[in-house]
């Protein structure tokens, strides 16, 4: 289940946020113009890091394969053929959740797109032990994997894409275009939109290069965040960091707005008071809200949420509501689920 989010969580669709103050942009009174100088930004509070050695428009590193298990070789990048590099582990539960999307979108754009599936990260050093591990995993994955996959060799492929790309958590993924440069670096979750227009030529370099800068402004914000929560200190600052993901960023977001929850709630510091977990409530009620009170996840969040704030009945409502909804095949979920109810019954 949810225990700790990366950044990458968070970032992994960047919603630019309308003014908080409800002011438009080109009205020219001077109380919209205070008004707007006085909104807070993200940039108040962290400066703009520096961007990867490896991002949009730069030349893509060469494939170093030990083995292709699944598909097709592919020995290089071909001119004109559009390419999607994927980086998963076996023991990546978003990962194995992210399978059948690739193998949707490998169908439907057929022979214009090449997907490989490339397995970083595995934790096994015996290179033997691990083409047998990954195969007979990728075996057992049948038509969720209906892509090529291929096994890095030793970790040149993490040492060559992800770490020059700043890419700290998989699945991530990497669109090659036909010229053999970076189009777009993310989540592959949000890749549709953008593989689509590297496809027609429609993409927009410039800005996906502006996308990506202001994606390194949110991981930096959250990390800052997540630091001064787990901490304790500077939660004031943390709090005001929250607020602008939660209304500028985040809105459309359930995901990252669980996380901003969840980090607040299961924080070890005694420092954390009411006024943090009035932030963790908002994030996760406007979750909830985005996704129909139907997400059990989000569910046993709010329920964590609630009773930390005195709402005992509200907590057991919504966690016997999250118990409701949760596969039954998922019995680990079921029994840290069952586990909290029992605890605000108490």
């Amino acid at each position: 289940m949810k225990r700790i989010f990366a950044a990458s969580t968070i970032a992994l669709t960047i919603v630019a946020g309308s003014s908080a103050f409800g002011v438009e942009p080109d009205h020219k009174s001077t109380k919209a113009k205070q008004a707007t100088k006085a909104q807070p930004k993200l940039t108040d509070f962290v400066e703009v890091p520096p961007a990867p050695k490896l991002t949009i428009g730069s030349k893509a590193p060469e494939l170093q394969i030990a083995k292709f298990v699944k598909g097709d070789s592919v020995n290089g990048f071909e001119s004109g053929q559009v390419y999607v590099v994927e980086f998963w582990a076996t023991w990546c539960g978003p990962c194995i959740r992210a399978f059948p999307h690739l193998s949707e979108l490998q169908a439907d754009h057929g022979e214009k797109v090449k997907f490989i599936g490339v397995n970083i990260w595995e934790g096994v050093d015996d290179m033997g032990e691990r083409l047998d591990k990954v195969e007979k995993f990728v075996d057992k994955q049948g038509d969720r994997m209906s892509y090529t996959v291929a096994v890095e060799d030793g970790s040149a492929m993490a040492d060559n894409w992800m770490r020059p790309a700043g890419q700290n958590g998989i699945p991530a993924a990497f669109i090659v275009d036909g010229t053999g440069h970076v189009a777009w670096v993310g989540h592959p979750a949000t890749i549709d939109e953008p593989l689509e227009e590297v496809i027609s030529g429609d993409f927009d370099a410039k800005a996906a290069a502006k996308a990506a800068k202001e994606e390194l402004i949110l991981k930096a914000a959250y990390a800052k965040f997540a630091s001064s929560v787990q901490s304790g200190k500077n939660l004031g600052e943390a709090r005001q960091i929250a607020d602008i993901l939660i209304d500028q960023h985040l809105s459309e977001q359930p995901s990252g707005l669980n996380a901003i929850a969840w980090m607040i709630l299961t924080s070890e510091s005694k420092n954390i008071g009411e006024a943090d977990i009035k932030v963790a409530h908002k994030a996760i009620a406007t979750a909830c809200e985005k996704t129909q009170w139907k997400d059990w996840s989000l569910l046993d969040t709010y329920a964590l949420a609630a009773f930390k704030m005195g709402q005992t009945e509200q907590a057991i409502k919504w966690q016997r509501k999250a118990i409701e909804l949760t596969p039954k095949t998922n019995k680990d979920a079921l029994a840290e689920l069952n586990e909290r109810l029992a605890e605000y019954q108490e």
